[in-house]
């Protein structure tokens, strides 16, 4: 979605609910993106190059809490769905699901998968979609194409286990299938799905490839949890799997795996960050870095900062699509009002692109009464704001 004229209201009032919440819509991120056209290009580049070339890579993205990490994410998601690939992207939060448990991790991948048809439930479109492809194989052809393919001996056997479940002649048997999904997605026994990451990993990428995908994009947000974990064993363990999931052993292709985290984590400053473990410093740090004139070119790339005009482009934009959502015209609010809110954000402590996108949503629904004095109430609906966003960086 590139206007917010092509928005329908339902995707508007989705997109007005989630930056109210302060998280990133599931569609519609391009509306209100300002000032991450260069980054998004060199993606895009390379993008075509795992694509075309079966290229492996990997990308770290760095910035402070609320500049725009999880929002360029989903950037970067809506343009591998449009370049034909499967992608996964998780937040990771040492409360909910810790990087010092891999499995775990595994798991939400798997079952965050979406493809540019499911945006949902991608997981169960993919073996569907695998089943009626290959309905017309007997057992013995579909063991000798898996095992060509260099799928491993696990993944082989519940592929084939899924096909004939899903094409009996009665009709697709769901619990047998949705039982062999389990497996997939690691709730059945995790240890015996996820023995070896990467394995599972590459032959998971074979499988797509097989039905015809660019290959696997996997998005994980909020890697600088890591550095929450209080004991030294755990945050070992972590640093341990995340080097595992970007290790290349396995001689994975068309993979691209984009982690996003805060200065703490990937500067080599914190002594909790990634180079307290040199296993995996080595493998993402870029000795020869300070030689590579183009930023973006690096393992760790940097969000720029926005300015306080990209800040206004980016209130102006959202009014937009409020006023879809709503179907209001938003007098009140004029230009020079959101110039006036940017303006205000920039000069806080805070000043971040969540606070701003927040008080632009609050701005909006409160000039929704009768009674509301925009130069009155600005200043504490920003305060505010920031607040949230205290209480988000804190949980």
């Amino acid at each position: 979605m590139s206007s917010s004229k092509a928005l329908t209201k339902d995707q508007a009032v989705r997109v007005v609910t989630a930056l109210r919440k302060g998280t990133p819509p599931d569609q519609g991120t391009g509306l209100y993106s300002v000032g991450r056209e260069d980054l998004l290009d060199h993606f895009d580049k390379k993008l075509l190059e795992v694509k075309n070339h079966g290229d492996f890579d990997i990308k770290f993205v760095s910035a402070d809490w609320g500049h725009g990490k999880s929002h360029f994410l989903g950037l970067l998601g809506d343009q591998a769905l449009k370049h034909n690939f499967v992608v996964s992207e998780v937040e990771l939060r040492s409360g909910e699901v810790s990087f010092d448990q891999l499995a775990l991790v595994v798991e939400r991948i798997m079952a965050s998968i979406s493809t540019p048809k499911t945006k949902t439930g991608g997981l169960q479109a993919i073996l569907d979609e695998w089943s009626q492809l290959n309905a017309s194989r007997s057992k013995q052809e579909l063991y000798r194409y898996l095992q060509d393919a260099d799928i491993f001996p696990d993944m082989r056997l519940k592929l084939v286990e899924y096909i004939g479940s899903y094409n009996c002649p009665d009709g697709p048997e769901y619990e047998k299938c949705l039982h062999i999904m389990k497996w997939f997605e690691g709730k059945e026994t995790k240890s015996k799905t996820f023995r070896s990451v990467p394995e599972f990993i590459r032959s998971f990428v074979l499988l797509v490839r097989l039905l015809g995908y660019s290959g696997l994009v996997i998005l994980l947000d909020e890697a600088e949890a890591i550095v929450s974990l209080s004991r030294i064993g755990k945050r070992d363990q972590a640093n341990e799997n995340v080097r595992q999931i970007i290790d290349n052993d396995s001689a994975v292709q068309n993979l691209y795996l984009v982690f996003a985290s805060t200065p703490s984590f990937l500067s080599g400053e914190d002594d909790r960050g990634a180079q307290s473990y040199p296993a995996l410093w080595r493998r993402i740090s870029d000795p020869l870095q300070e030689f590579v004139l183009n930023s973006v070119d690096r393992v760790i790339v940097e969000l720029p900062e926005l300015s306080e005009q990209q800040f206004a482009e980016i209130a102006l934009r959202i009014r937009s699509v409020y006023a879809k959502a709503t179907g209001k015209s938003l007098n009140a609010i004029t230009a020079e009002h959101l110039w006036a809110l940017a303006h205000y954000v920039k000069t806080q402590k805070d000043k971040s692109v969540g606070t701003m996108v927040r008080s632009t949503v609050a701005v909006l629904d409160a000039c929704t009464g009768t009674d509301f004095d925009f130069l009155e109430r600005f200043e504490l609906i920003v305060e505010k704001a920031m607040q949230q966003e205290s209480r988000d960086r804190a949980k």
